[in-house]
């Protein structure tokens, strides 16, 4: 190994240390202060004790709305375009929390799907320690599943709007486009089996396509992609009485391209659908355009 490598993993992992120190000090140490916002990291525990990060961006003359942004599976409340997102969005007004869940990174998946609830929850929390009676749910890909789920199981009345970015559809539908509807209920099938002979904590190595492969427990694919997942965002959608926004890109290869239609038909006949031309998944070199149309229609209807 060279020198500089060595060197640069010694500085990422500075950095790492630092973020981790900055994260165990205070539940909201500002970190940084530009025109009209300032912003902070932030350590959140949930009701059944998990420890959730997070980064706060605070407007100088905040609205009585605020935002909370979930991100997608192997996300980060760093990662995507978030903070970008975020310093607009509190220079626009609106204070607002991009949170960690509690699956976030690469890696070994253990948790439930449904364990998405409390973690939005604590978040939501936050924002209203703050003094928000309003909140806004943006979600990132499997996040747009996530805030679904939240609105659908906890019927939560403070939810002024909900923003889907990407969304997926139905994840275990997302596998049959992927692989065939042999293949994956293969898969439903092995974790099913697992989970009968109760082994749903032992890991099952999942093949993701083009998102490569990784280790999920049985009842965190179950929680997902099983027969009685509550993850389908169609039939939570069902549930969900406030406007909506779904933004979804035209070069997204990840998604298949009639999911954002079908999400829209979910929602019904007020729910606005927007393209971006060019956009791939993440919004990479897009976020501009992202964040215009994003702000653009909160300023309409969740002033």
């Amino acid at each position: 190994m060279t020198i500089p490598v060595l060197r640069g993993l010694l500085s990422n992992a500075v950095l790492l240390l630092w973020a981790a120190w900055s994260l165990a000090q205070a539940p909201a140490a500002h970190v940084s202060t530009s025109a009209g916002c300032s912003s902070g990291l932030v350590a959140l525990r949930t009701t059944d004790g998990v420890r959730l990060q997070g980064i706060v961006f605070r407007a100088a003359k905040p609205r009585p709305s605020a935002l909370l942004l979930v991100h997608g599976y192997g996300g980060t409340f760093y990662g995507a375009y978030f903070a970008k997102f975020g310093e607009a969005a509190a220079q626009a007004g609106y204070d607002t929390l991009a949170l960690n869940m509690r699956d976030h990174d690469s890696g070994p998946k253990k948790s439930s799907f449904l364990d998405n609830r409390s973690d939005i929850a604590a978040g939501a929390a936050y924002l209203r320690q703050l003094g928000h009676k309003r909140l806004v749910l943006l979600g990132q890909s499997m996040g747009t599943n996530r805030v679904l789920y939240y609105q659908a199981a906890s019927g939560d009345p403070d939810i002024a709007a909900t923003v889907l970015v990407s969304g997926p559809g139905d994840l275990f539908e997302w596998n049959v486009w992927q692989f065939g509807k042999e293949k994956a209920q293969a898969t439903v099938d092995e974790a099913l089996k697992l989970q009968r002979a109760g082994r749903e904590e032992e890991f099952m190595l999942v093949d993701l396509g083009p998102i490569g492969k990784a280790l999920y427990t049985a009842r965190y694919l179950l929680s997902m992609r099983g027969p009685d997942r509550r993850s389908n965002p169609y039939t939570n959608l069902a549930k969900v009485k406030n406007p909506i926004l779904i933004v979804q890109g035209t070069a997204d290869k990840l998604i298949a391209a009639d999911v954002g239609k079908r999400l829209q038909i979910a929602a019904g006949p007020t729910a606005v659908l927007a393209s971006i031309e060019g956009a791939e998944h993440g919004f990479e070199n897009y976020e501009s355009p992202l964040i215009e149309k994003v702000l653009g229609w909160l300023s309409m209807v969740a002033p």
